[in-house]
């Protein structure tokens, strides 16, 4: 095969891939939409060669040969999509528009980097809130009715809290350190449709951290300490929206301190042994 032959020096194992956004990429580059689908036709000649003898009474036998020649065609058919993300960043870094560096003068534009990537499925504690909640109140002192009384007055206060966290729609949150700067954290949040592995077993694979390095690419949209800069509302509805945000954003969103990025593309990179 033609492929056996080529010197590849690396190949991307995607761990997450937003195939939307690459689609559009490329369709912005090409102005021909994206596209879907290769063909490659490849031809031989099937070469006969027909041979026979005429005999005349007498005077001699003459040989004759008849060359029968017939054209052959293949076509493969090559699922584009495959070779299009690696294409789209390839082209993109061409072009300019990434850059390697995590600082504010970024926001905006796209940025690949590598370092250390964590992912934690906080969907999937909201399953086993009602069953540690229930264990813990379990191990506490009811020899006394005082203690009785404590632990019932416990689990009332516990249960608008319970309710109200499991209410919220948590997504798949990523946190990424970066190797140039290990102090430097981007938090992300991915869609699951876009992951390319399993997240049910991969915090029991790996916990909070992954092993190994990785890369990310993605557009930076939000620098630390971000909301500092902003003027405080006036109006009151607005000003207890501000806050209900804030403390929804502190809790379960990104770090003050962390950058926040729209992630494209994470990938690790594989390199042959020798």
């Amino acid at each position: 095969m033609a492929q056996e032959s080529q010197n590849i020096e690396s190949i991307f194992d995607f761990f997450y891939l937003d195939t939307r956004k690459i689609h559009s990429f490329y369709a912005q580059l090409t102005g021909n939409g994206a596209l879907t689908s290769r063909k490659s036709t490849n031809s031989k000649n099937d070469e006969q060669l027909n041979e026979g003898s005429l005999s005349l009474p007498t005077v001699a036998t003459i040989k004759t040969s008849v060359k029968n020649t017939a054209q052959i065609g293949f076509e493969d058919s090559f699922d584009a999509s495959q070779t299009m993300p690696r294409e789209i960043i390839d082209r993109l870094d061409e072009l300019g528009f990434i850059g390697y560096e995590l600082n504010t003068e970024e926001l905006g534009n796209l940025v690949l980097l590598r370092g250390s990537l964590g992912v934690v499925d906080v969907a999937g504690m909201k399953d086993i809130i009602d069953p540690a909640l229930e264990f813990g109140i379990d191990q506490m002192p009811s020899q006394k009715p005082s203690e009785r009384t404590a632990k019932t007055q416990f689990k009332k206060l516990l249960a608008p809290a319970v309710a109200f966290m499991k209410a919220i729609p948590f997504s798949l949150q990523a946190r990424f350190f970066n190797q140039g700067d290990t102090s430097q954290e981007v938090w992300m949040t991915l869609n699951r449709s876009e992951m390319f592995n399993s997240v049910h077993d991969l915090n029991f694979k790996h916990g909070d951290l992954m092993a190994g390095e990785w890369c990310v690419l993605g557009v930076l949209d939000a620098i630390p300490h971000d909301q500092d800069m902003r003027i405080p509302e006036s109006n009151d509805i607005n000003s207890m929206i501000e806050e209900f945000t804030k403390v929804m954003k502190e809790q379960f969103g990104r770090p003050s301190t962390a950058y926040g990025m729209t992630p494209i593309a994470i990938f690790r990179v594989l390199k042959p042994k020798s």
